[in-house]
């Protein structure tokens, strides 16, 4: 079965300042659109099944570059970082959301629309992607330009702040190690390479110390979690509370949840969900993580029954599958893990032998 490195994902992706590499050559159709409910939700279920199909630029190409461009701009530091060599590269890197999302499917994970409303007359369109027992949420908000309709901004849950936030962070960030790295950019650098030596006390030590001059980079937090996470993964849960004040709330659940689910908590596992459903909706994702904490408890039989409610509103994922064959593997129950174990072979195109594999891995 897959392992999960919840934390060092998280770390990894964000120490690459959430920027991925991809190069888009998209020249579709423009048509007029006008924005209400039901045009914003076929704009959100079309990049739905873009990403579903592996096509990255399925977002890429609908974000309101000018839009984030005139955001981080008003960082005048940012600003002048656009005439730096490598510059504009970078910003179109920072924007480039549909790898991630992509390689997620690909890897027997999932994305999908979850939600919409309307917020002050401002639309969202809200986003899950699931990978490896990870789950991240966008809360997009749109708007239209130049005819069509566009992502304009929206919070990225497992950044902790807006999409322009962390764009803007990434390219300061970027543009200080080039220009003056000698500056306070100096211990988030060292903070990075306390975290990939695995070292979680030191680069703890390290924000902490220079909290004040990194506080507002978004990747000081995203460290500071991770770090957290590392090195007093009992109290986890106790150490994200102390900064509640200091981080958004839809942020500190995301973490909970993942903690939770991974430490078999149950019910602290379904208060988390209750909570974030009023943000996200109510995914079906959710009830796989809830059987998965199940799981993780030795709780087979309620885990099963979340599983197998599960296999009727989301496609049979590999985790999905594979905690299913746990399940009855634990419970003695051969019919069912052959069963099981079938469903699998025909949705992965699997042979006898590697099915034999799994017999004997579980």
């Amino acid at each position: 079965m897959k392992k999960s490195f919840l934390f060092a994902f998280i770390v990894a992706l964000f120490l690459e300042a959430g920027c991925n590499k991809q190069k888009n050559n998209v020249n579709d159709p423009v048509k007029e659109v006008s924005l209400t409910e039901e045009s914003a939700i076929g704009f959100a279920k079309e990049i739905e099944k873009g990403i579903l199909n592996g096509r990255a630029a399925a977002i890429d190409s609908v974000i309101d570059r000018a839009h984030i461009r005139q955001i981080v701009s008003e960082n005048s530091i940012v600003y002048s970082g656009f005439d730096v060599e490598g510059g504009e590269q970078f910003f179109e890197k920072c924007l480039q959301l549909g790898n991630t999302m992509v390689a997620a499917v690909n890897n027997g994970g999932d994305f999908a629309f979850t939600r919409y409303y309307n917020d002050g007359g401002v639309h969202h369109i809200v986003f899950r992607s699931y990978d490896n027992f990870v789950v991240n949420f966008y809360d997009f908000t749109v708007d239209t330009a130049g005819g069509r309709m566009l992502i304009q901004d929206g919070f990225v849950y497992n950044a902790g702040c807006q999409l322009s936030k962390n764009v803007e962070g990434a390219m300061l960030y970027n543009l200080m190690l080039q220009t003056n790295p000698d500056s306070d950019v100096q211990w988030l650098l060292q903070a990075e390479e306390q975290t990939r030596a695995n070292q979680p006390s030191k680069a703890i030590a390290t924000l902490k110390a220079h909290k004040e001059a990194l506080r507002d980079y978004p990747a000081y937090y995203q460290l500071l979690v991770a770090n957290l996470h590392q090195s007093d993964r009992a109290h986890f849960a106790a150490r994200l509370d102390e900064l509640g004040d200091e981080l958004d709330k839809r942020y500190l659940l995301l973490h909970k949840l993942l903690y939770f689910v991974h430490e078999g908590k149950v019910t602290e596992t379904e208060q988390c969900v209750n909570e974030l459903i009023p943000h996200v909706g109510d995914d079906p994702v959710f009830l796989f993580l809830y059987g998965y904490a199940n799981l993780v408890a030795k709780q087979y039989d309620q885990a099963l029954q979340c599983f197998v409610t599960v296999d009727k509103s989301m496609p049979l994922i590999w985790d999905l599958w594979q905690c299913e064959l746990r399940c009855y593997k634990a419970l003695k129950d051969n019919d069912g893990f052959e069963t099981c174990l079938q469903r699998g072979k025909e949705a992965y195109g699997m042979d006898e032998k590697e099915l034999q594999e799994i017999r004997e891995g579980l």
